[in-house]
């Protein structure tokens, strides 16, 4: 993979813009919306709760029935570039965390343009640090904490286990687990795109939350992921991750996907047994 920085206008927005990679994309989320809507009228849940004043800083708590004290803690960070999508399209990737016996929180944030991913960035912090409070009430553990994001929510949830901790915050939850999912880690790129007009990232800001260059050390694995219809650029984003964990000490595993592209590798995520799903079911202890 050529470095992005050499690359035309052109070829940055092929390889850095899945909505430009799949000109399809809306196919996918309706397919999300309705495979939620399905799960949700089967799902044990609380909807909207919330863990900041912000319009979208809510939540979706989900228990098993047969909760046992002491049950792994799963979070869900959605996607969409941190200017778009909601938890409502991730209901459907609760249920086999569920089934398992996790209790599982579908998390959502601000957007861009509305407010900076600084912004959203600390509003997951404070969630992570409300969550974290709240386990034992929702008899869950909080040392047993695993984030899994897809796409902005794999950044996102990267950012929780390597971004400097805000001192005004409680102590940073110990995050046991990340499961990173077709993420972008390198924001360079998001410079040069038409994303940007949205995100409004200059380059301070883009560095800060660059969290290629300060990948996690305080969690205990890893698992990154893409599809291998992806582009090459945005798959060398998840190749050059996993390597940067590794280097830094991290247990990293690198799991491609055959065939998927960035928005249907959400479906092997909800599949129990697929690879990836039966995978990330082993990294949060529930298999």
């Amino acid at each position: 993979m050529s470095d992005w920085r050499k690359m035309s206008p052109q070829e940055l927005e092929a390889h850095f813009n899945p909505r430009a990679a799949v000109p399809d994309f809306e196919r996918h989320f309706n397919g999300w919306i309705e495979r939620s809507q399905d799960a949700k009228a089967n799902l044990p849940g609380e909807y909207d709760l919330r863990y900041g004043p912000g319009p979208l800083q809510t939540y979706d708590l989900h228990r098993p029935a047969s909760a046992k004290p002491g049950a792994p803690l799963v979070v869900l960070v959605h996607g969409g570039y941190w200017r778009g999508l909601d938890k409502n399209t991730m209901i459907f990737a609760v249920t086999p965390f569920l089934e398992h016996g996790a209790v599982v929180v579908n998390l959502n944030y601000d957007l861009c343009p509305k407010v900076t991913l600084d912004a959203i960035v600390r509003q997951v912090q404070d969630a992570l640090v409300h969550i974290a409070a709240k386990a034992p009430d929702w008899g869950a553990d909080a040392a047993k904490l695993h984030v899994i994001g897809h796409s902005a929510g794999a950044h996102l949830a990267a950012m929780m286990a390597a971004a400097p901790w805000p001192q005004d915050l409680p102590a940073q939850p110990r995050i046991a687990s990340l499961g990173l999912i077709s993420g972008v880690y390198d924001l360079g790129p998001v410079l040069q795109i038409s994303v940007n007009q949205d995100i409004r990232l200059d380059a301070a800001m883009a560095e800060r939350n660059s969290v290629m260059d300060f990948p996690p050390r305080s969690v205990g694995r890893v698992l990154v992921s893409y599809g291998t219809a992806e582009p090459a650029g945005w798959q060398a984003q998840s190749e050059d991750f996993h390597q940067a964990c590794r280097r830094a000490g991290t247990s990293s595993e690198l799991l491609p996907v055959d065939g998927a592209n960035h928005f249907d590798i959400l479906y092997p995520l909800a599949d129990a047994t697929q690879p990836l799903g039966a995978a990330l079911l082993r990294q949060c202890g529930l298999a």
